[in-house]
């Protein structure tokens, strides 16, 4: 295990330097999560900007998990990069950890700023409690994290990246209650929400900040949200390719599928029923 994490610490450290510095890096851990916070308080929710937090959170984090990570990895492996790690004595293991945690303190910079300026600007409430919010923000960006390396490790060149992530991207926003009140979608879609990881996210925010849920009434929500990154965390470990020319391994990813679409299928069948899809206002 020592000789799998060997380097973990100076690489980490490497790689947070970089994005610190990286402009691409500061507009989507920085600027985006402003923008969208602007646009939604002043144009969407204007009568209640509480109401607005917990889809917010879940954008962000889905943006930064599929945009920042995956086109770093990518543009990492297509220009050389990580052949040149291959000859040293960092592991993939090492790299797939050091990638984890530079998007995990970023995500954590990227909603920490949004938090704090949207409470400055927007005065929204948090009903539960605080710190209970927080873990379920850090557990949903260590849970949407692998599934964006996941675009990192599939996409073959950054041609196909932003096809992949964006083909990701919108389903899991619009579709989960995040940039749209669930309560307003037709009824269809309010039964497929139950098939789409995000809107696990959403529902747990929204019962922590706008219902002040404890954690017992949340352990649905957030049972899916680990088990999501377990298996993503699993694959890509198996996904993951030095080289742009390396084979894709096809097994591993049919059945990352397989049991993502197993997970999801059983808890739209066993979980209870959203509270998300109940009108906001009235609850």
């Amino acid at each position: 295990m020592r000789h799998a994490l060997r380097g973990l610490g100076p690489l980490s450290r490497a790689y947070l330097l970089q994005a610190f510095r990286s402009r691409s890096a500061i507009i989507w851990n920085l600027v985006f999560p402003m923008v969208w916070l602007f646009l939604f308080g002043f144009v969407f929710y204007r009568g209640n900007p509480s109401l607005m937090m917990p889809g917010l959170f879940t954008i962000t984090l889905i943006s930064g998990a599929f945009f920042g990570v995956s086109y770093l990895m990518v543009s990492e492996r297509e220009a050389g990069i990580l052949r040149r790690y291959r000859v040293t004595p960092v592991s993939a293991t090492t790299i797939v950890l050091a990638n984890a945690i530079r998007a995990m303190v970023t995500l954590s910079i990227s909603v920490g700023a949004q938090a704090a300026v949207g409470w400055l600007v927007f005065r929204y409430e948090v009903t539960g409690s605080l710190l209970l919010t927080f873990v379920i923000m850090l557990l949903g960006g260590a849970a949407f994290v692998p599934l964006g390396m996941f675009v990192g490790s599939v996409a073959r060149d950054m041609r196909t990246a932003p096809a992949i992530s964006n083909l990701l991207f919108f389903p899991l926003v619009f579709a989960s209650g995040a940039a749209y009140p669930a309560s307003q979608l037709p009824g269809w879609m309010q039964s497929a929400t139950r098939l789409i990881p995000s809107a696990y996210l959403v529902e747990a925010l929204q019962g922590v900040m706008l219902r002040g849920h404890g954690l017992a009434q949340l352990s649905g929500p957030i049972a899916v949200l680990l088990l999501t990154l377990v298996v993503g965390a699993w694959v890509n470990g198996r996904l993951f390719r030095w080289e742009t020319s390396e084979p894709l391994n096809k097994q591993a990813m049919l059945t990352a599928i397989v049991v993502l679409t197993l997970l999801y299928a059983a808890a739209a069948l066993l979980a209870p029923a959203f509270e998300m899809i109940q009108p906001l206002g009235t609850q």
